[in-house]
């Protein structure tokens, strides 16, 4: 919704209003009203872009509302005229199975296993290293859908560093 927004923007229309709510006649001016380089806004127009962070930023110091900036109309669906906090949606589990949980356990002993017995180091310190990799690479696991490759090679940096 909002790159489909982006893309029915009129550039030298937001610029125009810019120069409007910052009270300057020149885009020199509007980049140092803005506080951004003396060329951010020259080489943003000479790419029929805006320099995104500085509007959002100057538009936020001064109070100025973004939906009126760039012509975007606000549609009210709410009647009663106390606002009310939306609230939270319960969070969605992942459909996580006690087999996907055993399984992600399985993989990552395997994998501490394999990469922390080639490195020859002390009994100690192989059990140390073991204890405070294996919660990161429980999440690691998760993250990157269970991938084994991934874990095998955050697991192998890991130890590399140690």
């Amino acid at each position: 919704m909002v790159i489909a927004t982006l893309e029915n923007i009129d550039v030298d229309l937001v610029y125009n209003e810019l120069c409007k709510q910052f009270n300057v006649k020149s885009y020199r001016a509007l980049s140092l009203a803005m506080g951004l380089s003396v060329s951010a806004v020259g080489n943003a127009r000479g790419r029929d872009s805006l320099p995104w962070e500085g509007v959002i930023i100057a538009c936020k110091k001064r109070g100025i509302s973004l939906d009126k900036l760039f012509e975007i109309e606000i549609v009210n669906t709410e009647t009663d005229s106390n606002k009310t906090q939306p609230t939270k949606a319960p969070i969605q589990q992942k459909g996580l199975t006690a087999e996907d949980l055993l399984a992600v356990n399985t993989m990552v002993d395997k994998v501490l296993k394999e990469v922390v017995s080639t490195k020859c180091l002390p009994p100690e310190r192989e059990l140390f290293i073991c204890n405070k990799l294996r919660p990161v690479l429980i999440k690691s696991a998760f993250e990157h859908d269970f991938n084994e490759i991934f874990v095998r090679s955050i697991a192998e940096g890991a130890v590399l560093m140690a």
